[in-house]
């Protein structure tokens, strides 16, 4: 790096830590302050736990997917939700698991899931 290249490097290393620092913040206060919307609220814990949160929800749809059949079933979907940090009702669990499983198959695939939060993620 030359000497310019590198200090705008590091300008830019600065901002967006910042922002992600920001980002985090937010999204905690909004978790303090209750989330009614499951899938919100997993989007806001996501956001809390900063990048690595988005990114590892593909390593947690394989850590919950007891079988490794690349499908998670309701038993699964409920022990991930609990082992991911999220405090929800079973009804609520349910609705949540509902509304992820796009094709109505009684069980989450790994494209649903990731497709499911991927787009929560980026509409904000």
């Amino acid at each position: 790096f030359r000497s310019n290249e590198y200090k705008s490097y590091l300008s830019r290393m600065a901002s967006t830590e910042r922002q992600e620092k920001e980002m985090c913040q937010k999204a905690k206060q909004a978790l303090r302050q209750g989330i009614k919307d499951p899938i919100e609220a997993l989007r806001m814990q996501c956001l809390a736990r900063g990048a690595s949160g988005i990114k590892g929800l593909g390593r947690a749809f394989r850590i919950m997917d007891d079988d490794a059949n690349k499908k998670l079933d309701m038993s699964e979907f409920k022990k991930g939700v609990s082992d991911y940090g999220l405090v929800m009702e079973d009804e609520e669990i349910n609705r949540f698991f509902q509304i992820i499983d796009t094709d109505n198959s009684g069980s989450i695939s790994f494209d649903e899931f990731i497709n499911k939060v991927r787009v929560i993620a980026l509409s904000r």
